[in-house]
């Protein structure tokens, strides 16, 4: 009964409030509010403004987040979500959000209309109950979309510091704001540095690490001399670290050495992250460097990239930027003179360590007339620049019963490494590979052979020069398994014998990567990036390659102009030129700017290794393809996916890999052979038939 009565009582009310709204509704006067809006709404939205600000410092904030189970629900503020709200109420903001985040707005407006001048307006706020007059006045300005006026100006007039700055009062949310806070400050000094184009001073970019007093230990020395292997011994001892490595193999033999020697470490990459419990290390390729980390001490190897066109720039950041008191430079000689120049225009002080191979490196007098296949011995490691050929120089091998490895950028990084482990046991006598091999790779090579002295670099092909005849020929010779390296070469001892004993030219100069905040300006982000290569540099630093990042771009936006889109889809790395692999790319951005979520489980089935024979033909090329779409899918989804569709990639591409084991433990790459006749090509032939059908094919077209 008393249930009953308290139902009732409810409906009255709510009937009663009801009919409040429609006489308030009838003496609500339209016109006069709507001149009286437009006129005031800059003194509006400042005591709106005002209100916001104060209920910042005060009340509690939830946001949509996602359970462990992937329900959407709300969720008090805390430091995987503020950044996000800060972001939301200082950008683009739908009305929704706003009254949601502050119920008290409809409040703040009905306040400030007690004080208007219009007489209409007092007499309607003042006769009508706060209750009432509040949810009128703000579903009438929903209705005629005059809230926007309202967004608009707090859009203008609320920065995102003035949101950390007022959550930094909230005795709830204090301890939040700070590390967030920090990285807004150094986000507005980098803006403004941005704003006038490229600063004189290029060390201003970073001001997080300007706070810093950094210190250096260079390591300067050939390959072979032990500089990576101290400089990692002390990153062992160090409370927090992180290695960074120009290659995917190279941070995973070190994430590897590391845990095995009892320090847990994570890896990071562009395409998989190993996250190890416990760590406070980790190993990443150097493009994942995030500068807002602050570590104990770095380790940045192959320093000396800091000249190279197309990856310099990284490695730049990583030198100006990395917040670490401590830091290790691992680089060849002729790096030193601009390391230091860069290491002082930063303020921070350094010393030098030199070191020495620890075996000599010497020209084979015994092979100047080298023969392939030979005179090929075990411990060789094989130097061509194509992946066609390594399989030619392999296949010729292995139909001459010689075992051995293969190592070249297209194969997957974990491929790569059990290529490279079955040389180092002896499993193989023999390793085939591209320069990827003289990037830190540490084998037991007794010498290496040069089958090429040219190379394509992307626009030309260009003869090898000193530097990369040192990097590539230093890896011969392994202290404790060969007390000398060897080299030669196939056709041109001389020539690779003058460039590896050639006084290096020292580097002049370091790349310099565009900063993300300077795509934020107006305009197509093609012609942004253009503006960018305009930009005259100096001192000794230089713009790097981006005309791929530029070609990228406008293929984009002839699909679609989506800036905002376009700016998260450049990350993701892509070869324009690669016909494989980069319609995918293009397909899955056209479905992101249509509105749609590309299907994951379509290309997965798709590229899957249960699709490819193991006996075809072309069987490995197959894979490598597929195996460059997972890695594409893994960087697609860790931007714009779900997390858990990680785990299904990384076992497709997993499954990828086994069935290449299986292929190159089989030990039977194909030959080259002539198309007409099916007779073995050399591997060195430049042409796809023999000579006798080619002459009889001329015959014929005289006939």
């Amino acid at each position: 009964m008393a249930s009953k009565k308290y139902q009732n009582r409810f409906a009255r009310k709510k009937a009663k409030f009801k009919n409040e709204i429609r006489n308030a509704d009838a003496a609500f006067p339209r016109q006069e509010f709507d001149a009286y809006w437009d006129k005031h709404i800059a003194e509006i939205g400042r005591d709106v403004l005002l209100f916001c600000r104060s209920a910042l410092r005060t009340e509690r904030f939830h946001v949509d987040g996602k359970t462990a189970y992937g329900k959407v629900q709300k969720q008090e503020l805390y430091r995987g979500n503020i950044e996000k709200f800060c972001k939301q109420l200082s950008g683009k903001m739908h009305p929704s959000l706003l009254t949601e985040f502050f119920p008290g707005i409809p409040h703040a407006i009905y306040e400030h209309l007690l004080e208007a001048q219009d007489p209409a307006i007092v007499t309607f706020v003042s006769k009508t109950r706060e209750k009432a007059a509040s949810r009128l006045i703000i579903k009438y300005l929903r209705k005629t979309r005059k809230i926007w006026d309202l967004v608009t100006y707090l859009q203008d007039n609320l920065m995102e510091e003035d949101v950390l700055t007022d959550l930094g009062k909230n005795p709830r949310y204090k301890y939040l704001t700070k590390k967030l806070m920090q990285a807004i400050q150094a986000q507005k000094l980098l803006y403004e540095n941005i704003q006038t184009s490229t600063p004189d001073d290029l060390t201003t970019l970073f001001p997080l690490a300007r706070q810093m007093k950094r210190k250096f230990i260079i390591h300067i020395g050939p390959t072979n001399s032990g500089k990576t292997h101290q400089a990692m011994e002390e990153l062992k001892k160090a409370g927090s670290g992180i290695y960074l490595a120009p290659l995917r193999l190279l941070a995973y033999e070190q994430y590897e050495r590391m845990n095995k020697d009892g320090v847990p470490c994570s890896m990071i990459t562009g395409e998989e992250r190993i996250l190890m419990p416990g760590s406070y290390h980790q190993a990443s390729t150097i493009e994942m460097l995030d500068i807002k980390e602050e570590w104990d001490m770095a380790v940045i190897d192959e320093a000396q990239m800091v000249a190279d066109e197309q990856r310099g720039g990284s490695w730049t950041t990583a030198i100006l930027g990395v917040r670490s008191k401590l830091i290790h430079l691992c680089a060849s000689p002729d790096a030193e003179d601009t390391l230091i120049q860069m290491i002082e225009s930063c303020g921070d002080t350094y010393e030098i360590t030199y070191h020495e191979r620890m075996t000599p490196l010497v020209m084979d007098e015994n092979a100047v007339d080298f023969s392939f296949p030979e005179a090929v011995q075990n411990g060789d490691a094989l130097i061509v620049f194509s992946r066609r050929d390594v399989h030619s120089v392999a296949a010729e091998l292995q139909d001459n019963d010689i075992k051995c490895s293969i190592i070249y950028g297209a194969l997957p990084y974990d491929v790569r490494h059990r290529e490279a482990e079955k040389f180092a046991s002896g499993e193989t006598g023999v390793v085939v590979a591209t320069d990827a091999i003289g990037m830190g790779m540490n084998l037991p090579i007794r010498r290496v052979v040069f089958l090429q002295t040219v190379k394509y670099d992307g626009k030309d092909e260009r003869p090898l020069n000193s530097s990369e005849v040192k990097q590539i020929a230093g890896r011969a010779g392994r202290y404790g398994i060969y007390d000398t390296g060897y080299v030669t070469s196939y056709y041109d001892y001389e020539i690779i014998k003058k460039l590896l004993f050639k006084k290096t030219v020292p580097i002049d100069r370091a790349m310099v990567s565009i900063p993300e905040e300077f795509l934020l300006k107006d305009g197509k982000v093609s012609t942004i990036l253009e503006l960018w290569n305009q930009i005259p540099a100096n001192d000794f630093y230089d713009k790097g390659d981006i005309s791929e990042k530029i070609k990228i771009a406008k293929a984009l936006e002839q699909i679609a102009d989506d800036r905002e889109l376009i700016r998260k889809f450049i990350r993701i790395p892509a070869s324009p030129d690669n016909k494989d692999t980069f319609p995918v790319y293009l397909e899955y951005y056209k479905e992101l700017s249509e509105g749609k979520m590309p299907d994951l489980r379509k290309t997965i089935k798709a590229y899957r290794a249960d699709n490819v024979d193991e006996d075809d033909k072309e069987a490995l090329q197959v894979l490598e393809i597929s195996s460059a779409i997972y890695d594409f899918l893994y960087s697609f989804t860790r931007i714009f996916g779900e997390e858990e569709a990680l785990s299904v990639i990384l076992s497709g591409k997993r499954k990828i890999s086994e069935k290449i084991f299986t292929i190159l433990d089989k030990q039977n790459l194909s030959l080259r052979t002539c198309i007409y006749c099916g007779k073995k090509l050399k591997w060195s032939f430049k042409f796809n038939m023999c000579q006798e059908c080619y002459r009889k094919r001329q015959l014929l077209r005289r006939h």
